[in-house]
């Protein structure tokens, strides 16, 4: 998954359009679309915020393996959440694990 592919997957967890995002780390909308399409690099200031917005870091915008041997996964699930809103946090960690995977068996292999 490239870096644009990571924006593009975050965004629409957040069920955000391109335009909402733009907005909220105050760039153009068409910037966010170069940037989910890895026409345009992303500034180390735009990464922040954008690692801010969504809660995640920003080595995990740009792909880079955790620091850990392990993976950890932590979820709060409040009782107010709707199925569709439990789904789609199962969902991502599902995500998270299968990318873990990927990432661990491609470093072992350059071993």
């Amino acid at each position: 998954m490239t870096n644009g592919q990571r924006i593009a997957y975050l965004r629409k967890q957040k069920n955000e359009s391109q335009s909402e995002l733009a907005k909220s780390v105050n760039v153009s909308p068409s910037t966010i679309g170069m940037w989910e399409t890895d026409q345009r690099a992303i500034k180390d200031s735009d990464l922040s915020h954008l690692a801010d917005h969504f809660g995640v870091t920003v080595d995990y915008i740009l792909g880079r393996p955790e620091p850990n041997d392990g993976l950890r996964v932590a979820a709060h699930m409040d009782d107010d959440l709707t199925p569709e809103q439990k789904k789609n946090i199962e969902d991502y960690i599902e995500f998270q694990k299968a990318q873990y995977r990927k990432d661990h068996e491609r470093t072992s292999k350059k071993d």
